[in-house]
């Protein structure tokens, strides 16, 4: 699915006020702890400040405010906003018509939520690019994930894994600028990730809260993540690197024609393999998860974010995870300026 004539132009990634340190976790010995640390490379993350009244709608607004300011957008001329994230401020209305009110924006913008994770950003520019024209020129994306609300601390696969974090990125109209977009969805693998009460399926009841231990001999609650750390490695090395390749062909395009992979900084281990088995140059292949861990959705937008000023060819980004889901895209040039917050 190629889209024409779409260009990213700014993209502002935010942290949380709140940084902790994986060593703190009360719930297991020090051993265990350290263990852990070791083999995954994540010292310190960041999750919302609650006792603050941090929310995600508070970084939202401040990276909005931000990338309007840097790029001296008028707030009535911007047309749209999307925001991709799996959790939201309330369970209606949706957070972007909040966000249209937040930032001060047009009445006469559409808004509306996609319910998204590991490939929501990709998702994301897919449905904010598919508006762009020159009538509806100047789109806000914003992706991000509490994720951390979801995560029983007493889990030790997934403890020590995630931070919460924001982004929003803003797209235009400008004429030269491709993007082609893949996808994969296996609906069948859903329990490979997965809150499984609190939706219409398995409402919110008492046992939602009560402690249980998997297979593993992780302690966890229904209404918290499960992850099955196995099916999803298996899936993202055998279904990544091939939709990659596929994405590739359709180019006519090699490995070392790509100058950047952008990749959802799902798992240190998984990221190195990926890069070994397509062959790929460290300096294409940037990875940051030890210095912030998985933040979900966010988690390429953060890579943007860090780069600050980006102008290049031949550009590859992937998002990859719960659903089963796969997103990636081929941008022919990207030409944006960025910034990397933290609140």
């Amino acid at each position: 699915m190629k889209l024409k004539d779409k260009k990213i132009s700014y993209v502002c990634g935010i942290f949380p006020s709140k940084k902790i340190q994986n060593i703190d976790n009360p719930y297991f010995d020090e051993k265990t702890k350290n263990k852990i640390i070791r083999l995954s490379g994540i010292k310190e993350r960041y999750v919302l400040d609650r006792d603050a009244n941090e929310t995600m709608m508070s970084l939202y607004k401040k990276a909005g405010l931000q990338t309007i300011e840097k790029l001296g957008w008028k707030k009535e001329e911007i047309k749209g906003v999307i925001v991709v994230s799996q959790n939201h401020e309330y369970r209606f209305p949706s957070t972007a018509v909040l966000l249209q009110d937040e930032l001060g924006l047009s009445k006469d913008c559409f808004a509306y939520d996609v319910v998204m994770g590991c490939s929501g950003y990709v998702y994301g520019l897919f449905c904010a690019m598919s508006h762009l024209s020159e009538n509806c020129d100047k789109i806000l994306l914003f992706v991000g994930d509490p994720i951390n609300d979801f995560v029983y601390p007493k889990n030790r696969s997934i403890a020590f894994l995630f931070s919460d974090a924001a982004s929003c990125t803003a797209l235009e109209y400008a004429l030269g600028f491709e993007a082609d977009f893949m996808f994969e969805t296996d609906g069948s693998g859903r329990n490979a990730i997965i809150v499984p009460h609190g939706g219409s399926a398995y409402p919110m009841r008492e046992d939602s809260f009560k402690e249980y231990e998997d297979e593993d001999g992780n302690i966890n609650i229904r209404s918290c993540m499960e992850m099955n750390g196995l099916e999803v490695f298996n899936f993202t090395y055998r279904n990544v690197t091939e939709i990659i390749l596929k994405l590739l062909k359709s180019q006519n395009l090699e490995i070392e024609n790509i100058n950047s992979f952008f990749l959802h900084q799902a798992n240190y281990y998984a990221l190195e393999q990926i890069k070994e088995k397509l062959k790929i140059k460290d300096e294409s292949f940037p990875i940051n998860i030890k210095a912030y861990g998985n933040t979900s959705c966010t988690s390429i937008a953060i890579l943007l974010a860090e780069e600050k000023s980006y102008q290049k060819s031949n550009v590859i980004m992937a998002g990859f995870g719960v659903g089963l889901s796969i997103g990636v895209v081929f941008f022919n040039k990207l030409d944006f300026k960025s910034e990397l917050l933290f609140a």
